[in-house]
Formats: structure tokens, sequence, C-alpha cells
């Protein structure tokens, strides 16, 4: 019958009002890089990613394309020791990565790695200060965990 098997796709639901919030985000922007040249160099992006000794990879993440769907088979092995890696993005630079010897990410964890390392190294900088710098995070929870968000709101 020829009939092939598909990954099912989960998409955001667009709702009414989502588009009058984009385009106020839009303007936003717009009007903060008409009035601060620096703006969009200050904006900080960053994620972690977890890479498994065993090969083991997300398959929700990982694509195959091809022809042919391919046969094999990978066993995944419960307890496989496991890194997580965190990288920054910073206009021009790199920051990271940075190896977390820690299994699990939690806000405690998160916020040792921005005051250990990732505020040192903004602070290196003599154009960028820690308190100029806007970071972008997603909604993951060491993100948003008490501790990370009272330290950068506080950040003077």
């Amino acid at each position: 019958m020829r009939l092939h098997a598909y990954k099912i796709q989960l998409k955001q639901e667009i709702k009414p009002d989502d588009r009058p919030k984009r385009v106020k985000f839009a303007t936003f922007m717009l009007n903060a890089i008409d009035e601060d040249e620096t703006f969009l160099r200050r904006i900080f992006s960053s994620d972690e990613a977890t890479f498994y000794v065993n090969g083991c990879v997300n398959r929700h993440n990982c694509r195959i394309w091809g022809t042919q769907q391919p046969n094999e088979i990978h066993e995944y092995v419960r307890g496989s020791p496991k890194v997580n890696v965190w990288c920054g993005l910073l206009y021009d630079r790199v920051i990271g990565p940075f190896f977390l010897s820690e299994s699990t990410i939690t806000g405690v964890v998160y916020l040792d790695l921005f005051e250990q390392y990732v505020f040192p190294q903004i602070g290196t900088f003599k154009q960028e200060t820690v308190s100029r710098v806007i970071f972008m995070q997603d909604r993951a929870p060491p993100h948003f965990s008490c501790f990370v968000t009272d330290v950068l709101n506080e950040i003077p």
C-alpha cells in the first residue's frame, strides 16, 4: 500500500490576540534599535544540552532524512553517564562552553554557573557590563527559579 509512518508534530496554537502582541514586540524592537545602536549587541542568548556517553540522542530533536527509513535499532542504556553543556552568545563572542558535572541542572546550579563563570566573563569586556546585558532565556524551570530571577532583577 506504500504507506509511511509520520511523527506527529505539535505546534502552538495561534490565538487572535497573538498578532497584536507580535506587532507590539516588533515595534518595541525597532524603536529600541533606533534609540540605542548598541541594543542588539547587548542581547545574550544561552541554552544547555545533555550529551550521553553512550551516544544516545534526544529523539525529539533529531531527524534522519533519506529516501528509505533506516532499519537500525539502538538500545537505550538506562543510567548511562552524561554531561550537561551550557553555552552563551553575546553579539560577537561565545561564552563557554561550560561543562556541568551535575547530572541535573537546577536553579541553584544555574545561578552558580552565572555567578562563577558567566558574569565574570561578561564583565571582562570594557564596553559591556552585566547591568547593560539583556538575558534572553527559554522557559526551562532552572531559568525561572526564585534564585535566578532575584539575582538577575537585582543587577544594578
